[in-house]
């Protein structure tokens, strides 16, 4: 998906503002109910916490720096308000420095964001993670960024493989991070609810109860309709029956 982009160096400092009930709404669902809600959709790939145990929800702020620098970053710090997730990434893909590091998650944490995930690389990992603010993101790295090229802030981005709007909502948490469009965000958090409700009260029991999950889900039944076959016999004695099949 392609967005025009205003000129170099442009900072919207407003967004959509998502209604405290939609936020809430989201605390305590995971990102895999979440995505499952989605139809499989909207999940940043690849980003991982680099503060274990962490979760949060939050408005999307964005930031599209100039690869190797982070200076949009920063710039997107002096407008976040407190509750926004910065989404963070590059024009042209990630460098091999880190853009992000303790001083940024001190100041993350005093602006009072709710988190941030970064298409880029983390340095200062234990000062990060004794800080605790939470953050997601490719690895660690080391190396330092520049900060003399201004790129974009609050515009709609392309992160981690996921569309980012300012204003739509982030879930994130120990698998990972999904982005909830802003317009879809009521019926995504009604879907996900039921999905968490259904597990808890008709698959959860069951399988705590000793069934296996190739039942309950009823697999079972998949397995047949696509050749698949269980031969009361060992391997080495099954060949005639069971055929055989080329690599």
């Amino acid at each position: 998906m392609t967005t025009s982009l205003p000129a170099r160096g442009t900072v919207f400092t407003k967004a959509p503002e998502p209604s405290d009930e939609l936020r809430a709404a989201f605390e305590s669902l995971s990102v895999a109910s979440v995505h499952e809600a989605m139809g499989q959709r909207n999940l940043l790939r690849g980003v991982r916490p680099l503060v274990p145990g962490t979760r949060a929800v939050g408005r999307a702020i964005t930031a599209l720096d100039l690869t190797g620098s982070n200076l949009t970053l920063h710039a997107m710090l002096e407008v976040a308000r407190p509750g926004d997730f910065l989404v963070c990434t590059t024009q042209h893909g990630p460098a091999p420095g880190a853009v992000w590091g303790a001083n940024v998650s001190e100041s993350a944490r005093s602006r009072g964001l709710a988190g941030a995930v970064i298409e880029g690389h983390a340095r200062d990992h234990a000062d990060v993670e004794a800080i605790g603010f939470p953050l997601w993101a490719l690895g660690v790295s080391p190396a330092a960024t520049g900060k003399t090229r201004a790129g974009w802030g609050n515009v709609p981005v392309v992160c981690a493989g996921a569309y980012v709007r300012p204003g739509d909502l982030i879930v994130a948490d120990a698998d990972g991070v999904a982005v909830v469009p802003l317009e879809d965000a009521a019926w995504v958090a009604r879907a996900a609810e039921a999905r968490d409700l259904r597990e808890a009260t008709t698959l959860t029991p069951r399988v705590r109860a000793g069934e296996s999950l190739f039942a309950v889900r009823d697999w079972s039944a998949n397995f047949p309709a696509d050749g698949g076959r269980l031969i009361d016999t060992a391997w080495n004695e099954g060949f005639a029956e069971a055929g055989t099949e080329s690599a």
